[in-house]
């Protein structure tokens, strides 16, 4: 479960999203606390930023793979 809220920023009682636990670690890999706060507080807006949507669309071609998921250098 992925608080769109981050529970750092009071997120706690926020709305929530069922993630994947390989996407749940990538988001948080590719974005601070403070970006999803600020910018990617919904489902709708984590799907539009390019980052996200190319990684979807990375994640949807791939079968019965293990994932090791990495902090990003260009993480905002």
């Amino acid at each position: 479960m992925h608080h769109l809220v981050p529970r750092a920023r009071g997120g706690n009682h926020g709305p929530t999203a069922w993630l994947c636990p390989t996407c749940h670690r990538q988001v948080h890999a590719m974005f601070s606390v403070t970006t999803l706060a600020e910018e990617l507080y919904s489902v709708e807006l984590l799907r539009a930023n390019p980052r996200v949507a190319s990684f979807l669309r990375w994640m949807r071609k791939q079968r019965g793979t293990t994932f090791q998921v990495r902090r990003s250098r260009e993480r905002n």
